[in-house]
């Protein structure tokens, strides 16, 4: 994905944390993107606000940053009343591979240490990628018919409505069940 940051005041907000983040921490870009396993030119991509990271490369940049995800992408005002408009909220691919299923950043909050992701997901999006991470997992299944497969847990079928809750380092992925598509709110809260 490539837009003129000037258009995008959001996919530049997050270069602008992960570059302060990279140069805070003394690497350089091509260090960076060496122990991150992406090539120098798409940091600095990222870093100039022309491309967003998925989801899946934005979790490996903060771990070798050695921060949370929520701290390189933009948040909302600290209040005790937060609201987000429908239309408000990066879209960001859920992998690195073409075709992956986009969810929008609702709130990434690093003080109250979390973040709400909005996912709309067609069984043609590409979802074959399995996700570990620290925190928990609270999944609110809205529309559709989702599947949910775990390393070491039995996979559970969830219907409209239903919320799943487990451990983010407990390696999961998800796939649609159907042909129809899915609407999920994913929540992840830090401890």
């Amino acid at each position: 994905m490539t837009l003129d940051a000037s258009t995008d005041p959001l996919r530049a907000a997050v270069g602008v944390s992960i570059r302060r983040a990279r140069q805070a921490s003394g690497m350089s870009m091509r260090d960076f993107a060496g122990r991150c396993g992406l090539s120098q030119p798409f940091v600095s991509a990222v870093e100039r606000g022309l491309s967003t990271p998925s989801i899946a490369t934005l979790y490996r940049m903060a771990e070798v940053l050695g921060t949370e995800p929520s701290t390189l992408l933009p948040s909302h005002p600290p209040d005790d009343v937060d609201v987000i408009r429908a239309d408000e909220g990066q879209l960001v691919p859920s992998s690195d591979r073409p075709g992956s299923a986009l969810g929008r950043v609702v709130l990434a909050d690093a003080d109250r240490r979390l973040e709400i992701y909005e996912y709309v997901i067609d069984a043609d999006d590409d979802l074959d990628v399995w996700y570990d991470h620290p925190g928990d997992v609270v999944l609110h299944l809205v529309e559709g018919r989702l599947r949910v497969e775990f390393t070491e847990r039995p996979a559970v079928e969830l219907d409209r409505g239903d919320c799943l809750v487990h451990p983010g380092d407990v390696p999961h992925r998800w796939s649609v069940v159907g042909a129809g598509h899915v609407r999920l709110f994913l929540v992840i809260i830090r401890r």
